[in-house]
């Protein structure tokens, strides 16, 4: 990892955001930005045909939100002995943020799950979930003030050749800290089978023959991806909805970091439909990764 971009708003929240890409930077000898996108400010950045009507716009407003961002910047560097490179972009914060994370070849995406404007406490704000569904590059969700690096990792696959690039991008952003797989599974012809009234043992049995295949398919999936590595990781089969399970697992294991694969299909199905990533962002109480 060589480039992080942090975005923040000035909020208590942000600022755990800016306090964990600063130490991820220092871990990684990444270089680390950190942004603030205004709406204010804008005329100034245009074309200047305005000018002679309203002056230089808010260009003093800009300066003080230049100074603020630096101060933030000292802050972090003292913290965590990293220093921040600093950016002032007026405009829509969320295609901001996405155009900097272009322009810069940034690895890394870190922002607050929740930022100023947010209404509800533990609520994913829409510039961050703008940001999560536009982005090319994994973002991190960050909710939590920053204590120490991540020590408990656990990553939702399906098994996928997709969940694949999720576990290496989570398990290479955290190399030192504890991995736990998880796949939650259910039998093809289960909900098949209780509808028609097949009897109880039989459903038993038959889902003893899907967990033993599912159990057999992680264990191939881990093997393919650890390579030739000596890293470990525990492998956890549960049966039932992947959300419930997502859930449990990270209460549970008291994970610090949960890293989830970004929905495959198109944007509208993900926003008729749902998905796992959806709910889970919302409903998670620690930090999330977010891996395209």
């Amino acid at each position: 990892m060589k480039t992080i971009l942090a975005a923040t708003d000035f909020s208590l929240p942000a600022s755990h955001g800016l306090a964990r890409a600063a130490q991820l930077a220092r871990a990684h000898g990444a270089a680390l930005h950190l942004l603030y996108a205004p709406s204010h400010g804008q005329w100034s950045q245009g074309s200047g045909m305005f000018s002679a009507y309203f002056g230089d716009g808010d260009t003093p407003s800009l300066d003080v939100d230049r100074e603020r961002l630096e101060r933030a910047g000292d802050e972090l560097a003292r913290r965590f002995r990293v220093r921040a490179q600093c950016h002032v972009v007026p405009g829509k914060a969320a295609d901001e943020i996405a155009a900097f994370a272009r322009s810069r070849e940034a690895d890394l995406v870190v922002l607050a799950a929740r930022g100023m404007g947010g209404l509800r406490l533990r609520s994913v704000g829409g510039t961050a979930l703008k940001v999560l569904w536009s982005s090319l590059v994994p973002v991190l969700l960050v909710r939590k003030p920053v204590e120490a690096p991540y020590a408990e990792l656990l990553v939702a696959t399906d098994l996928t050749e997709r969940a694949s690039h999720v576990v290496s991008a989570a398990r290479d952003m955290l190399p030192k800290a504890s991995l736990t797989l998880l796949h939650a599974f259910r039998g093809e012809f289960e909900s098949a089978l209780a509808l028609v009234g097949a009897p109880v043992e039989s459903l038993r049995l038959y889902r003893e023959e899907e967990a033993q295949a599912a159990a057999a398919r992680l264990e191939a999936h881990w093997k393919a991806i650890r390579g030739d590595s000596r890293r470990q990781a525990q492998r956890l089969l549960v049966h039932g909805h992947p959300v419930s399970a997502v859930l449990k697992a990270a209460a549970d294991l008291r994970a610090d970091l949960v890293a989830l694969g970004k929905h495959a299909g198109p944007r509208w199905e993900e926003l008729v439909l749902g998905s796992v990533v959806q709910n889970l962002v919302q409903q998670l109480r620690t930090d999330v990764l977010v891996v395209p």
